[in-house]
């Protein structure tokens, strides 16, 4: 993907910095941000802007898996749509 526009970006770390800090409070997962790579049962490999996985699927990985893009698809998931993506585009992305 080319990178995105200034409010995009804003908006995207204002997503990321809140699902952090909610983790980090409650400890219930691992939180990541849009440079993280899923792959899906499909092979699809996905990258929303912000997910999270809870702590005990996280734990079932092997510290192989976790180097890699991640086996599973998150528990959470953000996706931010700017101005230039097409929601039908995304939906197909989410399906």
């Amino acid at each position: 993907m080319p990178p995105i526009e200034g409010e995009t970006g804003n908006c995207n770390l204002d997503i990321e910095g809140q699902l952090w800090l909610w983790n980090r409070q409650t400890k219930l997962g691992k939180s990541f941000d849009s440079s993280t790579g899923f792959k899906l049962p499909n092979g699809a490999i996905r990258s929303p802007d912000a997910s999270w996985v809870s702590m005990e699927r996280w734990e079932a990985l092997t510290p192989q898996q976790r180097k890699k893009f991640l086996p599973l698809c998150p528990d959470f998931a953000v996706e931010l749509l700017s101005e230039n993506n097409l929601l039908e585009d995304t939906q197909k992305n989410i399906q």
